[in-house]
C-alpha cells in the first residue's frame, strides 16, 4: 500500500506533466492561428457607408473632463 506522501508526490508529478502538455498545446495552437492573421497595422475595410463618431462635445463630457483632470 502506498503512503500518503508517495501518492501526493505522484499526483503532483502527473499534474505538472499535464500542465506542461496543456501549455505546449496552447502555444502551438496560438502560433498556428497567428500565422494566418494580418499584421497589426492593417485595418479591415468594410462596405458600410456609416460614419463612425467617437466623440461629440457635450456638456456632460465637459463636466466629466473637468472632474477627471
Amino acid at each position: 500500500m502506498e503512503t500518503k506522501e508517495s501518492s501526493r508526490r505522484r499526483f503532483l508529478v502527473n499534474a505538472g506533466k499535464t500542465t506542461v502538455v496543456a501549455a505546449a498545446t496552447g502555444i502551438v495552437a496560438s502560433s498556428a492561428l497567428a500565422a494566418g492573421t494580418k499584421p497589426v497595422g492593417q485595418t479591415v475595410k468594410g462596405k458600410s457607408k456609416k460614419v463612425e463618431i467617437l466623440y461629440q462635445k457635450t456638456a456632460t463630457w465637459e463636466n466629466y473632463y473637468k472632474r477627471a483632470f
